[in-house]
């Protein structure tokens, strides 16, 4: 190996870590990220003289964004170092005698022996939560591990952190890992592919991404969790050991993850990795290792750090979950919104205890940038332990009877020339009366978290829409017996049954009906949220965007996504009819009252709750929330740091309420600050 092969290694892991930290879009998995780490520190370890300061393997993390404020931590977040074998683990059990060869020793003078607590290594995204005086005063992800980003809005939509720890004195920092469980992963990604838009790589990225939304409301549809496993500053922390820390932390209030395990040496660290590594399939989250820490905490302090880990800590890898695999076809799908998906079909291979034949091609970019050719080898794995991906194509293997892959120029379905999406990698087909569109939609509106219809299986769709007997969903309350019972494969009984199902579905609540409809970004929900803000779809229709915006959960994005959906005419269409074949449009849920009409408040500085919450409260109680004080403002509801608003208010002699203040003029009015 040269030093110009140690230059490269710099820059190109330099390069991954951008892509992993800072733009949450990785190129590599982590098993090629670590081949190229390992092969580094080696190098460093035979030719220390070439070790550069800004190599990887002298930094944690990488640089915090300029989307939020940064933080400086008040003791650094560290990495780890990593192990990938029994010896590793062996090795480091090792390093740790020696280092603390004067602090422990035996009645005989023996090498010391270790108890060691052992941990999942869950793959999301480090934060610090930083308290004082039992109140949480920020949350900030790692970043270089001196400096984070400011993402405290986002952290408090996490409903398992406390806010506040009663009676609890001095400084304290909770570090721990907010992820995306996989089901919420895979959730997540159907509603992307439904829409045309980018997938998420894993759920860490997913994690990631939503940690630094720049609307709270779009993190808390997320649904993101969090797992904490330590501390910084540790006033009032009286644990001795990191057993006895976890036991504190979770009667705290903060949640930990139940896989933990205290083992009297190393070799019981190795068995309670190996176990894990079994079952890493059937985690609800990703994990791409275990942690395996000194137990004793004074130990720790007397094994101190290197520059960017602890060397009281390790984390023991998951060998990587991959399968060689041959492509044998390439199919492209359209769905309900013309989008274009390609799937590869694939020789069988078994990855994590499940056969996969199978595996997503996400779009006609994503194929390019493979150079993927029909009968190529390829590298496959399981993107958050359950959806197949191609990782990497393998040239070598290339043969002749390897044939390059043409995206249709026309969809496959219709034939309709096909375009690329606006301001997307997404390929569609524009044509609304595609057969393959049609009938997904009216797939997704008879599904069971829409409309329920459950007598209308794929089959039965199908042969309607080949027959012209359903254009859209309104049709199918148009359908008769007769029609019906004389399809391939139904009698008069089960057309009956069908029939009945579609009556039912006519009073279905309002939230089951927006969701069939389809709008892109709108799940279950979304569309509850949304049934439970307007008292019908007449009045979400007419709702300006900015309106939409302020329903709790939904952001510009997901308000720009309804307010364009329903304001065009074939929607609207759809809509008029199904209204008039007796379909529920009307909203089920208990609205508020407005209690509050009248009324004009102001909201400024920082709240116990996000502010945005707090006016949507006030806007469903019949208040109206400016963005200004005027004359005509009726109360201004400050907290710390109000700022200009505050002596606005004060100028025009506006009055000026706090948190408790708001609660007591809502009392009086019969209605609670919080619901």
């Amino acid at each position: 190996m040269t030093q110009a092969r140690y230059a490269e290694l710099v820059s190109l892991i330099e390069y991954h870590n951008r892509r992993y930290h800072e733009l949450d879009d990785p190129e590599i998995s982590d098993a090629a990220y670590d081949t190229l780490t390992r092969e580094l520190r080696q190098l460093e370890a035979e030719h220390p003289e070439w070790v550069l300061p800004q190599s990887p393997t002298q930094k944690v993390g990488g640089a915090p964004g300029a989307t939020f404020a940064p933080i400086r931590h008040p003791t650094p977040m560290t990495s780890l170092d990593n192990a990938f074998s029994d010896e590793d683990l062996a090795a480091f059990d090792e390093r740790l005698a020696r280092a603390l060869s004067g602090a422990v020793r035996s009645a005989a003078g023996e090498r010391p022996g270790f108890t060691y607590a052992c941990e999942l290594k869950i793959d999301g995204l480090s934060v610090n939560l930083y308290y004082r005086d039992g109140q949480l005063q920020w949350a900030a992800t790692r970043g270089n591990g001196q400096v984070g980003e400011d993402v405290t809005p986002n952290v408090l939509t996490i409903a398992s952190i406390p806010r506040e720890l009663p009676g609890h004195a001095g400084e304290l920092e909770v570090r721990g890992e907010v992820f995306l469980s996989r089901e919420e992963f895979v959730r997540l990604n159907e509603e992307a592919e439904e829409a045309g838009l980018p997938l998420l790589k894993n759920p860490r990225n997913g994690a990631a991404g939503a940690l630094r939304q720049k609307d709270w409301r779009v993190t808390a549809s997320r649904r993101l969790q969090a797992y904490f496993y330590g501390v910084g500053k540790r006033d009032g922390v009286n644990a001795t050991t990191q057993s006895e820390l976890l036991g504190w932390l979770q009667s705290a209030g903060f949640p930990v993850s139940p896989d933990f395990r205290r083992v009297a040496n190393w070799q019981e660290a190795a068995q309670f990795h190996h176990e894990v590594t079994a079952r890493r399939s059937q985690l609800p989250f990703d994990a791409d290792g275990t942690v395996i820490k000194l137990d004793d905490l004074q130990l720790q302090g007397e094994a101190g750090f290197t520059s960017r880990a602890p060397r009281w800590a390790i984390a023991y890898k998951f060998p990587a979950e991959e399968a060689q695999t041959r492509v044998l076809n390439i199919t492209v799908s359209v769905g309900r919104t013309g989008r274009l998906n390609p799937l590869a079909h694939l020789e069988p291979r078994l990855i994590e205890g499940t056969t996969v034949s199978k595996a997503t091609l996400h779009n006609e970019d994503f194929i390019k940038r493979l150079d993927l050719r029909v009968g190529d080898s390829v590298m496959v794995h399981k993107s958050g332990g359950i959806i197949p991906e191609i990782i990497r194509v393998l040239p070598e293997a290339r043969g002749a009877a390897s044939v390059p892959f043409e995206f249709p120029s026309h969809c496959p379905e219709c034939h309709h020339e096909v375009v690329r999406a606006e301001g997307g990698a997404a390929t569609v087909c524009p044509n609304p009366a595609c057969p393959a569109q049609v009938y997904e939609r009216l797939r997704h509106y008879v599904s069971r978290g829409a409309m329920d219809i459950r007598g209308l299986g794929e089959r039965i769709i199908e042969i309607l829409v080949q027959q012209g007997l359903a254009r859209d969903a309104a049709d199918l309350y148009r359908l008769d017996l007769a029609t019906l019972a004389g399809l391939e494969r139904l009698g008069e009984k089960s057309a009956g049954k069908i029939l009945a199902q579609i009556e039912e579905s006519k009073t279905r609540p309002l939230a089951r009906l927006i969701n069939a409809l389809g709008i892109s970004f709108v799940g279950e929900r979304n569309a509850q949220a949304l049934e439970r803000a307007f008292p019908d779809l007449s009045a979400i229709a007419s709702a300006t965007q900015e309106e939409l915006a302020r329903v709790s959960g939904l952001g510009e994005t997901i308000a720009r996504s309804v307010h364009s959906a329903l304001s065009d005419p074939a929607m609207q269409d759809l809509v008029a009819r199904l209204e008039a074949a007796g379909v529920n449009t009307r909203s089920t849920s208990v609205r508020a009252g407005a209690q509050l009409a009248g009324l004009t408040f102001v909201i400024t500085g920082t709240l116990s709750r996000p502010r945005e919450e707090i006016r949507e409260h006030l806007e469903r109680h019949g208040a109206r929330v400016s963005g200004s004080v005027t004359k005509k403002t009726s109360f201004v509801l400050a907290g710390e740091d109000a700022g200009s608003k505050l002596a606005r208010a004060r100028e025009l002699e506006r009055p000026v309420l706090d948190e408790d203040a708001l609660g007591a003029l809502l009392s009086e009015r019969g209605v609670q600050l919080l619901d």
